[in-house]
């Protein structure tokens, strides 16, 4: 099982978590190989490219499968080189503050820049990723101009967040949530279409004025090579849709945040490609603001 991203993320726990619980199923190892690098873009090359023989799979987040073919010229083709499996659980953004920060609502906080054009800034753990494009996707859809800071990573970024080098920023739940839980941080909203189980308090964005229909969730998937047959495709989701509503294991993931979806392989095509349009779209009209120099 492949992971495109760096041992000790968020993907990769969860990646081994799910490993330990197949290999019980299957009787036999299950191995996971984290592949960093291009933002994701070597690790799932390396499965666009490995043979369909079902010994090798893919667990991703939607960066390397609808958002980065938009942002740069990719080595292999999402639609045509790779076959969906499912999409285990969603893991929607946290919109933060520092607790010192005079809007305590989400409202209060598109007044705030509404009143002060260009003068507030967001942080992110990178250019062109999820908690970026979320920030972009608000000012895009609020009117708003709030100016972009990136982080070389979360951590600096939440870090930044509570000094006061930046005013607010998305984050994922699963990141944000010991921060919040020690009052070093406040949430306004999330990210996700509507509100999730783990903070049913916490409104979604989408609730807002002027921002139905915002949703940037980052999600996990997994995919095997193109070709692969569909017998085998078909006998890993049953498997993987076991392991993620094991009540032990969903208790972890929802209170991690994380909303368990487990749809099936035609299901979550038909989701890859509405989102990829999506962000093309929503990426195209983002233009000069995501530009890296």
């Amino acid at each position: 099982m492949i992971v495109p991203f760096s041992a000790g993320g968020g993907t990769d726990i969860f990646a081994r978590a799910a490993a330990q619980k197949l290999m019980d199923i299957w009787g036999q190892s299950v191995v996971v190989d984290d592949r960093a690098g291009g933002n994701g873009t070597i690790g799932t090359d390396a499965v666009a490219k490995a043979a369909p023989d079902g010994y090798t799979l893919l667990l991703t987040t939607n960066a390397t499968i609808v958002i980065n073919p938009h942002l740069s010229k990719q080595p292999y083709d999402a639609f045509r080189d790779l076959a969906p499996i499912s999409m285990p659980v969603t893991l929607p953004f946290a919109l933060l503050v520092s607790p010192k920060f005079p809007a305590k609502t989400f409202a209060e906080l598109v007044a705030l820049e509404r009143a002060q054009p260009g003068k507030l800034n967001f942080g992110s753990s990178g250019i062109g990723g999820g908690a970026h494009l979320a920030g972009e996707m608000m000012n895009l859809m609020g009117k708003l101009d709030a100016v972009h800071v990136p982080y070389k990573g979360v951590a600096p970024g939440l870090t930044a967040l509570i000094g006061g080098e930046i005013q607010f920023m998305f984050a994922s739940v699963y990141s944000a949530t010991p921060m919040v839980e020690t009052n070093r941080l406040r949430i306004l909203a999330v990210s996700s279409a509507k509100r999730i189980p783990a903070m049913p308090d916490v409104p979604a964005v989408a609730e807002a004025p002027g921002f139905a229909g915002f949703e940037s969730d980052l999600w996990y998937g997994v995919f095997a090579p193109a070709k692969t047959d569909p017998k085998i495709v078909d006998k890993v989701y049953q498997d993987l849709k076991k392991v993620i509503f094991e009540p032990e294991f969903r208790k972890t993931s929802d209170s991690g945040g994380m909303v368990t979806v487990g749809n099936t392989p035609a299901d979550f095509a038909v989701k890859i490609r509405e989102d990829s349009a999506r962000w093309d779209t929503l990426i195209k009209k983002m233009g000069n603001r995501l530009k890296t120099d």
